[in-house]
């Protein structure tokens, strides 16, 4: 704008028109990735503190290359003059010099950008980045947040949270309720087919890294070994002087066929350790198969009862719904204190978390605390590896009959409480503590991390339930039946 003799503004108007325009610019950044790697989760759980703590991390940062080449100009203009006769004047003469020098200019924009216009840009960035560092500190972890974490107000609104009984005014900052929205509305997104997005963010490469398929889990090895080398009654030692079970080898297809609705780490009203789980799985084209291999030792030669037989075991599922609640007691301290470099290591989550203590007045540790399965139909085929029982080569067709009469949705349920009697037990709770025992020792910002795990700690051993019993004979006694009549 200009101010003229009658005291009137003149508004001039610069029109550029640029065609086929590329910009090449890079940045350097001095990051100090030690720095970086000790920054505390418990500093950044406010959105509004990452930026400070990503810049306390930052040696320099500056303009290296910025490059800018034009392909043509297609109208260069100047108006807005009072004066119609200075307005055309104008017109003219820069349409005349634009002609003459167009191609000159083209050519010298690359260097011009180069040379003069990076080094203003290189000096506005650093002097915005010296302000945003002086403005804002990254700030230390709230050293006054002790005990237990509540997942409510870790995930929740403090509205919701407040509505779940929970403290309601964030304590852990917003950072992972964004991440939870952000996963909620995953787990809320479906295809054509009703199967959730999670199974193409999340499921899909999890477990490829896990197996390398796709959907597909793989446990090789022993699970699962027992013996019991000797009886100790007289009237089972008469007929089988040991017993041996082992399972071995399994392997899950079909996980990358989760259904809405799916809920991952669910809060509930009033406990501020528990986490609700849904998930659904399995289409009519793609159902849930398991495989496994186990072995069942009986006596040796000279029992009546010696058996030796080695069988795989497939299962196919075509839905399947899983209802689970998990207790998790995370400690505020090692939360808040948890370093970057760390967040992918599963080991460290795993030891923020307590052993189960039975001592104590409140439940701490990692367990189930409910689970419920519901299966829609089950098909199971069986193969001998090796088996000393050749009625066991023809077992498939033993299975189809019992199925026809009813027998296999009966074990399906009886099978379903003996798993959730084992989940809840003590026997799977002493392993999840042991694996905690020995996360602590490859986590590398953990005490114990480096040393020799030397725990003396006498883990539950396998014990057989009431459940359980009455689900083997509820199998055994129909299977022994037939085989007699066959």
């Amino acid at each position: 704008r200009m101010l003229v003799d009658n005291n009137e503004m003149e508004t001039i108007t610069v029109s550029l028109i640029l065609e086929d325009v590329s910009v090449d610019v890079s940045l350097l950044m001095a990051l100090d990735q030690d720095l970086m790697g000790d920054l505390k989760l418990g500093s950044i759980l406010n959105t509004k503190h990452i930026f400070s703590c990503l810049l306390s991390t930052i040696h320099s940062v500056g303009l290296s290359e910025f490059l800018m080449d034009i392909g043509d100009i297609e109208e260069f203009s100047i108006s807005g003059f009072i004066s119609d006769e200075t307005n055309e004047s104008v017109q003219s003469i820069t349409k005349a010099i634009f002609g003459e020098y167009k191609t000159m200019v083209l050519e010298t924009i690359p260097a011009f950008t180069s040379t003069t216009i990076r080094p203003i840009l290189h000096g506005i960035l650093q002097a915005l980045v010296d302000t945003a560092r002086d403005d804002g500190e990254c700030p230390e972890p709230d050293g006054s947040l002790d005990g237990i974490l509540d997942f409510r107000d870790l995930f929740l609104s403090e509205e919701r949270s407040l509505e779940l009984l929970g403290q309601g005014d964030s304590p852990y900052g917003n950072l992972f309720r964004l991440l939870y929205n952000l996963l909620k509305d995953l787990m809320s997104e479906s295809d054509e087919n009703g199967l959730s997005k999670l199974n193409e963010f999340l499921v899909a490469p999890l477990t490829k890294s896990q197996s390398g398929v796709e959907g597909a889990l793989k446990f090789n090895g022993t699970l699962l070994d027992l013996n019991k080398a000797e009886v100790a009654q007289d009237i089972w030692k008469a007929f089988a002087d040991n017993l041996r079970l082992t399972m071995s080898d399994l392997t899950i297809t079909g996980l990358d066929t989760l259904r809405s609705p799916v809920k991952v780490l669910n809060p509930i009203s009033s406990f501020a350790h528990l986490i609700e789980n849904q998930l659904s799985l399995g289409i009519p084209s793609k159902p849930l198969d398991a495989s496994i291999q186990f072995e069942i030792e009986v006596g040796d030669a000279t029992s009546p009862l010696a058996t030796n037989n080695v069988m795989d075991l497939q299962l196919s599922m075509p839905t399947m719904e899983v209802l689970f609640v998990l207790l998790a007691t995370v400690q505020k301290s090692r939360f808040m204190k948890f370093p970057l470099k760390d967040i992918l290591n599963f080991s460290c989550w795993l030891s923020m978390i307590p052993v189960s203590d039975k001592s104590s007045t409140i439940d701490v540790g990692l367990a189930m605390h409910s689970l419920d399965v519901l299966l829609e139909g089950i098909n199971a085929k069986t193969a001998c590896v090796s088996c000393s029982n050749s009625w066991l080569e023809d077992f498939n067709s033993i299975l189809d009959f019992l199925d026809k009469n009813q027998f296999i949705s009966g074990l399906k349920t009886r099978a379903l409480e003996i798993v959730s009697d084992i989940m809840q037990g003590d026997w799977v709770q002493g392993m999840v503590d042991k694996q905690i025992t020995a996360a602590s020792h490859r986590c590398p910002h953990d005490p114990a991390f480096g040393s020799l795990a030397s725990d003396l700690t006498t883990y539950p051993s396998f014990v057989g339930t009431r459940t359980l019993v009455d689900g083997i004979l509820y199998a055994a006694l129909p299977i022994a039946q037939v085989i007699a009549v066959v």
